[in-house]
């Protein structure tokens, strides 16, 4: 089936310039079989915002099945420039939901898609797994690099990791082949479509798709006309009749440089001056741009009439549309976008249309600036997370940071810069982009200690005498004058007169011993203090009752001359 693919899908829609950008994210790839379209986005989503991304657009998860629809994602994963590598995760529409899912039988092993059915004649797991699968798990497509074949296999992940991309599927009523040029025009044609696909080659075209000519200056439209797709313009009559017959329905003339188209014999010229219809219908006139009414009594015999959402201009024959977001009241709650014949509503940023109204959005993530993505929680919380081969900044939780748990991981490179290289604080960026544990335990770390090497890190194991530090990158030595709250470390000890000194025993030991020794130790300071106190006043007692004893050199002076005067002198 792959071969008989390349040649209908031989180079896939890529992003060209002067065409007018949509709305949403743009594609790197897309392309159309019949009415379906398909388109990869490689942009790191969970399962859910992947899911969203290609609902606004129009359209939803890709289902695969059939192996034309899995060859299609083949090209689609392989034919865009500067993609992933060959073994980079797609999603694809197939999930489980959060109950269990007691059988594995079938093709889609317990999995629906996100249309809601299980129907498919097409599957390619890469393991074929048995037992009961539990939790909110979907499926992405990524290569087989083991075989070396271009056929992507299917892998079971959690549905809230982000992966490379996804593929969104759009399915439209109808859709119009590619413009047939004359081979003498030797133009470009680029085209552009409702889900965002823009390039020069494409198999098919949705509706409301725009081809645009520039040379010629041609912008046509894809549109359903009298219930067949047909390029259109805007303009009445034809445009050159080198490019698609010049939209006539039957012939085109281009006779003196002006194209024109004409009819077969026993039909006439519609309004838009490219149809043909019947000479026997009610209107045989060319000009009504709408709807015509035969009226015997009106000019002509005939009456204009236009659709809902259009008035007829004042030449009696042209519709004009009705700009409804001019009305007062206004017809929408907020936003009004006019369109042909029709408007449509649309909300402020922060709010959602639900049954006409705009009603305030709920996400507790909404407005949130985490780096990578936001996990709305219960209770109107979130949580800021980070994608594979990341984790959150400690100081900051709504940063991320590059993250290795083990000795070696690749390195974040730029896509478009191969040297632009990153790696995880503590690796080194080695050659073919790998980044290296760098070996804190080589540059002599942790003295007085022994270094563990971690991934990123190291930790020290701390030996006798030494604690670690509050980082636990450090030893320190222990202050042996300091026991901490809970009578852990060494108390200072008292060494007595007489007593042995005796090496301390191993082990620890017991605060209530300890505080007991420092009480005793304590008591006996006391008592040999009060002793040489006691001894001390007795000594100077004694010495107050022999008054010489305990006077000083000038007082035996005065004491000596008193006795001399009192002893009567003999004569």
């Amino acid at each position: 089936m792959l071969p008989l693919l390349f040649p209908l899908l031989s180079v896939l829609s890529q992003a060209e310039s002067g065409l007018p950008a949509g709305q949403g994210p743009q594609p790197a790839g897309s392309q159309c079989i019949e009415d379906d379209c398909y388109a990869v986005f490689w942009k790191p989503e969970l399962f859910t915002g992947a899911n969203q991304a290609c609902q606004q657009l129009g359209g939803h998860l890709m289902t695969v099945r059939s192996s034309v629809a899995a060859d299609v994602i083949s090209l689609l994963a392989q034919g865009a420039p500067d993609v992933p590598p060959r073994d980079a995760r797609l999603w694809i529409g197939l999930q489980l939901g959060q109950d269990c899912s007691h059988e594995r039988e079938g093709q889609l092993r317990g999995f629906r898609w996100v249309t809601g059915d299980n129907s498919t004649s097409y599957s390619k797991w890469r393991y074929s797994g048995r037992g009961a699968l539990c939790g909110h798990r979907c499926v992405a497509v990524s290569g087989d690099s083991a075989s070396g074949s271009t056929e992507l296999v299917w892998e079971e992940h959690s549905c809230d990791m982000a992966i490379e991309g996804f593929l969104c599927e759009y399915n439209y009523p109808g859709s119009c082949k590619p413009l047939t040029l004359e081979p003498s025009l030797s133009v470009n044609v680029f085209y552009s479509t409702p889900f965002g696909g823009r390039g020069a080659d494409f198999q098919a075209l949705p509706l409301d798709s725009r081809a645009s000519v520039e040379p010629l200056g041609l912008d046509l439209v894809c549109k359903m006309v009298e219930e067949t797709p047909r390029w259109v313009q805007e303009s009445l009559g034809p445009w050159d009749c080198r490019v698609e017959k010049g939209g006539c329905w039957q012939g085109c003339s281009q006779a003196g440089g002006t194209p024109a188209c004409f009819c077969s014999q026993g039909s006439l010229s519609k309004a838009d001056l490219r149809s043909c219809q019947p000479e026997d219908v009610s209107c045989t006139h060319d000009h009504c741009q709408q709807h015509c009414q035969k009226s015997p009594d009106a000019p002509d015999g005939y009456t204009c009439l236009c659709s809902e959402g259009y008035y007829l201009a004042e030449d009696g024959h042209s519709c004009v549309d009705v700009d409804d977001c001019a009305l007062n009241p206004n017809p929408c709650p907020q936003k009004c976008v006019n369109t042909q014949g029709a408007f449509k509503c649309q909300c402020h940023p922060g709010f959602e249309l639900l049954d006409g109204e705009c009603t305030e959005v709920l996400d507790p993530c909404f407005g949130i600036k985490c780096e990578h993505r936001c996990v709305p929680l219960e209770g109107g919380t979130y949580r800021c997370t980070c994608q594979e081969g990341f984790v959150p900044v400690p100081e900051q939780p709504d940063r991320c940071m590059l993250f290795c748990n083990s000795t070696e991981c690749p390195a974040k490179c730029n896509p478009y810069n191969s040297e632009d290289c990153k790696c995880p604080e503590g690796y080194i960026l080695d050659e073919n982009q790998i980044c290296s544990d760098i070996d804190e335990c080589e540059s002599g770390e942790c003295p007085g200690g022994e270094c563990v090497n971690l991934p990123g890190s190291f930790r020290c194991i701390c030996g006798p005498k030494y604690t670690l530090s509050g980082t636990g990158q450090e030893c320190i030595l222990i202050d042996i004058n300091l026991v901490s709250e809970d009578g852990s470390g060494e108390s200072p000890s008292a060494e007595l007169p007489g007593t042995p000194t005796t090496p301390p025993t191993e082990g620890p030991v017991h605060s209530v011993v300890l505080i007991g020794i420092a009480i005793s130790i304590l008591s006996i300071v006391t008592v040999l203090l009060a002793t040489v106190c006691h001894l001390r006043k007795k000594q100077c007692a004694a010495r107050a009752a022999l008054d010489y004893k305990c006077a000083g050199p000038a007082k035996e002076e005065v004491l000596q001359q008193v006795r001399t005067e009192s002893v009567p002198q003999k004569l």
